[in-house]
Formats: C-alpha cells, sequence, structure tokens
C-alpha cells in the first residue's frame, strides 16, 4: 500500500478497473492491496493502481485465471507456509483471506483441500510429533481447520442428479473427524449423495445406515491413529460379512503400513483422497453398467 498523492499519473488504474482486469471483485483487489499483494495509491479518495504494478501482480500468479475444463483449476502453488501459520495461530479470517485469495486466482475448491489444507494439517501434526507444536496448538488449528470446512463446503455441492450414495466414517477408536470430512467433500464434488458419520464409528452404524441408503454405492473406512489397526482389521472383516456386496473402500495414515492386512477383506485400500473418490467412481460406473445389462 502506497502514501497518499494528489493527482492519479497518466495510464493509472481505478481500483475497479484493476479489478476488472483481474477478473476478481472489487473488494478481492482492496484485500490485495491491504495485504501488500498489489500496491496502490490513494488520490482524492480512491485507489489507484499503475500499469507495472497490475503487471506484475498478473505476472506472479495473484490474479485471476480461467480454469480448464472439468473444473481442474489452474496449475499453480499454494502458499502452504503462511497457511499453516495462520491455522495454527486460529486465525480463521486470515486463512479465509488466503483461500478466497486462490479461489479467485483460479484455484478450485478441491485443490484448496488437497494442496492447501491437507498439506498444513500435515505440518501441524508433523510438528507436534517432533514437540514443536503443544497440544494445544494442534488442538486450535484443528478447530480452525473444521471451521474453514464449513464455509469451503458449499462449494463442494452441485445441483442435478446424484450418482449414488456413499456412507464414510472413522473406524471404531479413531477420534479424528477431519479426514473424512474432506474425503465427503471431495466426493460431493464428484456428484455423490455422502453421509459422513464422523469420527469413532461403530460397525453397526456403518451397517445400519448402509442398508437404510438408497442407491447405496459403497462404505469407506479411514485411520488416523496406528494402535487400532489389529480391530480396525476385525472391523472391517464384519461389516464385509454384513454387506458381502457393498464396495468397501479403506483408507487414512494408519491403514498404510498395513494394507496387506486389508486385501482379502476390502475392494481397495486407498492411498490418498483422490484414490479414494476414483475408487468409488468406478465402482458407480461398475455399477451402472451392470444395471444397464
Amino acid at each position: 500500500m502506497q502514501a497518499v498523492s494528489s493527482s492519479p499519473e497518466v495510464g493509472d488504474l481505478t481500483l475497479a478497473a484493476a479489478a476488472e482486469q483481474l477478473g476478481v471483485h472489487y473488494m478481492t483487489a482492496y484485500r490485495y492491496v491491504r495485504t501488500g499483494r498489489m500496491l496502490a495509491t490513494k488520490r482524492g479518495g480512491q485507489w489507484w493502481v499503475a500499469d507495472d504494478d497490475l503487471a506484475a501482480v498478473i505476472a506472479e500468479g495473484t490474479g485471476a485465471r480461467r480454469r480448464e475444463p472439468g473444473g481442474q483449476g489452474v496449475d499453480r502453488a499454494l502458499p502452504v507456509q503462511s497457511f499453516t501459520e495462520r491455522l495454527i495461530a486460529g486465525d480463521t479470517a486470515g486463512c479465509w483471506d488466503i483461500i478466497e485469495d486462490e479461489l479467485s486466482a483460479g484455484a478450485v475448491p478441491r485443490q484448496v483441500h488437497e494442496q492447501l489444507l491437507r498439506f498444513a494439517l500435515i505440518h501441524v501434526g508433523e510438528a507436534w510429533r517432533g514437540g514443536d507444536l503443544t497440544v494445544a496448538d494442534e488442538h486450535r488449528a484443528t478447530s480452525t481447520a473444521y471451521r474453514l470446512m464449513g464455509q469451503l463446503g458449499p462449494r463442494f455441492r452441485h445441483r442435478g442428479r446424484r450418482r449414488g450414495t456413499i456412507v464414510i466414517g472413522a473406524f471404531a477408536g479413531d477420534f479424528h473427524a477431519l479426514p473424512s470430512a474432506m474425503l465427503a467433500d471431495c466426493l460431493s464434488d464428484r456428484r455423490f449423495e455422502v453421509i459422513d458419520l464422523g469420527a469413532n464409528t461403530p460397525t453397526e452404524s456403518f451397517v445400519a445406515v448402509a442398508l437404510e441408503s438408497d442407491d447405496l454405492i459403497g462404505v469407506g473406512l479411514c485411520a488416523v491413529v496406528d494402535s487400532i489397526i489389529a480391530q480396525a482389521v476385525q472391523q472391517a472383516s464384519a461389516i464385509r460379512a454384513a454387506l458381502p456386496a457393498t464396495h468397501l473402500v479403506v483408507g487414512g495414515p494408519a491403514i498404510a503400513a498395513s494394507a496387506a492386512s486389508f486385501y482379502d477383506i476390502v475392494d481397495e485400500v486407498s492411498q490418498d483422497t483422490e484414490h479414494a473418490c476414483s475408487a468409488f467412481e468406478k465402482a458407480a460406473d461398475a455399477m451402472k453398467a451392470a444395471t444397464a445389462t
């Protein structure tokens, strides 16, 4: 942000005109000025942006870009470090400013989940395990992430016909609800009806909800805590026995190291959110093909 001056220079643009050139809302352009991402000068009660300063913003990728076909979003590096710092500080507004900036710059909600929020939470977890963050820090970051997901969630919902229902949740004994919540958003983005049972979900709940669901595609279970793997294998076996024809997918950080234990029980052991979504999409396509024949 620059000092107040008396009159605009030749070629300067009003902030409204600069916002139009960037393809963003006026308030987004003003936030660029307020946070120092775009230089501007205030003259006569109005903000002015020099051509060179606007060109610098566009060159560094801050301005909006057209999204690729299929809603893939632009290929750009998201500011994980600054986002993580604000997440740890519990700065919900600051985190949301970054999210809005990235969405305005052409990122899609899925990219925010996978390349910003997920990476930030991984960094928080590693820092906590390494002793660089306290339990209070980790809890503050997690609660902030929940609030941000609540704000971002509606952007994953689309009008139109659903592709089927998926029931997801964390294994019994695992009290981490964020992974399944993030997966729920990403599956909703792919037009599935999702029932997220959250953390510490018993076998009976998975089975009961699955049996009651219309157009059931599959069930997904997540584990973050390594200590529950033995009982997770038992729970997956029980769900398989109760729902023999249902596509069963398991995943999460704790599952990766013990994947072989699940191979003979489930249909897919996912490596990440993208893998899980693809697994359910294939299951939906297979069910559709089977119904058509």
